[in-house]
């Protein structure tokens, strides 16, 4: 499980920070929190962290005295600055502390997601100091056997999202399900479909919605709850981006051209 640090002086956007977090990756990281750049700093050293999200101004100790501490540790942590409109001149100085990220106050939830998931993968990728372990299980197996073997896995992989989309679904469960070395299988995944794993678990539940939309007459946050959305905002944010339209105009105009003896179709799910 990946350790995961929040610190800011505001009690409301660190706890809220931590709920973000526990909701959207159960299981996958365990946070803390601390309310200044002091007490962030002892818990540091009473226990590994492997991210850090700070605030930068802040009583005690501010954020880039803070990453100035973090760039003596080994490992050194992965580092995320949160920041107001009117402190841009900190945040450039925090990149030069070593911040990997950079979040603009109020955080936007996907923006804090995607960050998230970038530095997974980043933990993960160096947790493999040795070739026995950098060449996972998966890679003997198939040097063995030859593609079949490869093929075969992320099939099961493949079956087991289009089965669970509605679940709360991530990269990290279907690895072990499959017994894949996470980041060999982000690889392998994004080979063998042609999209990245959050990629492809987008598009089937847009396509599952589409069906949805065109054969029911649930509202448009039970369809959303249905596919697996935390929400009808992001339900309604990432269709757009998908469809270029609304689920809500979809819906109108596949109805709409039915009446008139038409079929419509946006887009379509990757092969299997």
């Amino acid at each position: 499980m990946i350790r995961l640090l929040i610190a800011d002086d505001e009690k409301n956007i660190r706890l809220g920070l931590k709920a973000m977090v526990e909701r959207e990756f159960p299981g996958d990281f365990e946070c803390y929190t601390a309310e200044d750049g002091r007490q962030a700093w002892n818990q540091v050293n009473e226990q590994r962290v492997d991210i850090v999200i700070t605030d930068i101004r802040m009583p005690q100790m501010d954020g880039i005295q803070l990453m100035r501490q973090l760039r003596n540790l080994r490992p050194r942590p992965l580092v995320a600055v949160l920041s107001g409109y009117g402190e841009f001149q900190y945040a450039k100085e925090a990149i030069h502390c070593g911040a990997k990220e950079y979040l603009l106050k109020p955080v936007i939830r996907e923006d804090l997601f995607t960050m998230l998931r970038e530095m997974e993968h980043t933990i993960h990728a160096r947790e493999l100091p040795s070739r026995e372990r950098e060449a996972p299980q998966a890679v003997i197996r198939q040097g063995k056997e030859g593609g079949r073997g490869r093929s075969y896995e992320l099939d099961r992989a493949v079956e087991y999202i289009h089965k669970h989309y509605k679940e709360n679904l991530n990269m990290a469960v279907v690895s072990n399900l499959i017994s894949l070395n996470y980041t060999y299988f982000s690889h392998a995944f994004k080979s063998y479909t042609g999209v990245s794993f959050v990629q492809y678990l987008r598009n089937v539940r847009i396509h599952k919605s589409k069906e949805l939309l065109e054969r029911t007459e649930f509202r448009i946050y039970e369809v959303a709850a249905a596919v697996g959305f935390e929400s009808a905002k992001h339900f309604n944010k990432v269709f757009r981006e998908k469809e270029g339209i609304t689920p809500q105009e979809y819906r109108v105009r596949y109805h709409a051209l039915r009446r008139s003896g038409d079929r419509f179709g946006f887009g379509g799910l990757p092969e299997r």
